[in-house]
């Protein structure tokens, strides 16, 4: 059970996302398409329509613009500029433009749909990293895309996408029985999750980890270890990350919570943080995974 990388607290019903499917989503299998498909993002969103990722038409055309291969026979494109009528003629309708990170709710109704999903929120942040590096910032020339997206050339040199490295840590404590986990303010109701925070400059990632930990929580550990890691093409501003999973153990004494920052009540980054045990955390995870349509009193 602690081998779950975060955890949601039982009281209230959670999206699905990293936190309940840490080792599965964004694994490295490639999305192959039954047919040939055209995917439009429009500023940093993907159009969908009765609940789930809808294409362009076969015959659309977008000479001009940049094309990003994003699955076996799977393309995206860069919808930004497009009028608005044209974008509603391509797409053969009204559509919902939706956030990568809101489509992981399919996920619950439609557990089919996850190559599909992992490879369009991969393409999203893709072809986001690209239209922020159409020059280069050393000398301002263009550049342009290759490799179907996977880099970008200026003059003689290449450009590769941006990968954001995140430390995210379960921490148990001294004795084994109970599991660590915070909340930021602007979280729903009720969410808890592990600690987590950017790996620094010439910083491992176990570094990293009892560093968040300690400025974070106050809580002190040891014996840190990394346990894995998957993609998260969803992370902070549209930018790629990749999650790295460690465990720790707080030490012997080290296990008071300390939230507050500076010293001064609400001016540290997480709001809460709380000792779980076992059977919370086992609960947790159940409740979060419910889907929507069936949770209690729903």
């Amino acid at each position: 059970l602690w081998q779950r990388a975060v955890i949601a607290r039982s009281t209230a019903r959670l999206d699905v996302s990293m936190q309940q499917t840490f080792g599965t989503f964004c694994q490295t299998r490639r999305w192959a398409a039954d047919t040939e498909r055209t995917l439009l993002v429009l500023k940093g969103q993907v159009p969908v329509r009765d609940g789930r990722v809808c294409y362009a038409a076969a015959d659309a055309s977008f000479e001009g613009r940049e094309v990003v291969e994003f699955a076996t026979r799977g393309k995206a494109v860069s919808a930004d500029g497009m009028s608005e009528e044209a974008v509603r003629s391509v797409l053969g309708g009204d559509v919902s433009w939706t956030a990568p990170r809101a489509l992981l709710q399919m996920l619950q109704l439609v557990p089919e749909a996850e190559d599909e999903v992992t490879s369009v929120c991969s393409a999203v942040s893709l072809l986001m990293w690209h239209n922020e590096n159409r020059f280069s910032g050393i000398d301002g020339s263009e550049t342009s895309i290759a490799d179907g997206g996977r880099k970008r050339l200026r003059g003689g040199s290449s450009l590769h996408p941006r990968i954001d490295p995140v430390a995210i840590v379960l921490v148990t404590s001294a004795d084994g029985s109970k599991c660590l986990l915070g909340r930021q303010k602007r979280y729903p109701k009720g969410m808890f999750t592990c600690v987590s925070g950017f790996v620094e400059h010439a910083e491992s990632v176990e570094a990293a980890a009892a560093r968040e930990v300690s400025e974070e929580t106050g809580v002190a550990v040891s014996d840190v270890l990394l346990i894995g890691s998957q993609p998260w093409p969803i992370g902070r501003g549209g930018h790629c990350e990749l999650m790295l999973g460690c465990t720790a153990c707080a030490k012997p004494g080290g296990e008071a919570i300390d939230c507050t920052g500076d010293g001064q009540e609400g001016t540290g980054e997480l709001e809460e943080a709380r000792w779980f045990s076992r059977a919370e955390a086992q609960a947790m995870l159940e409740a979060s995974t419910t889907p929507p349509s069936v949770t209690a009193g729903e």
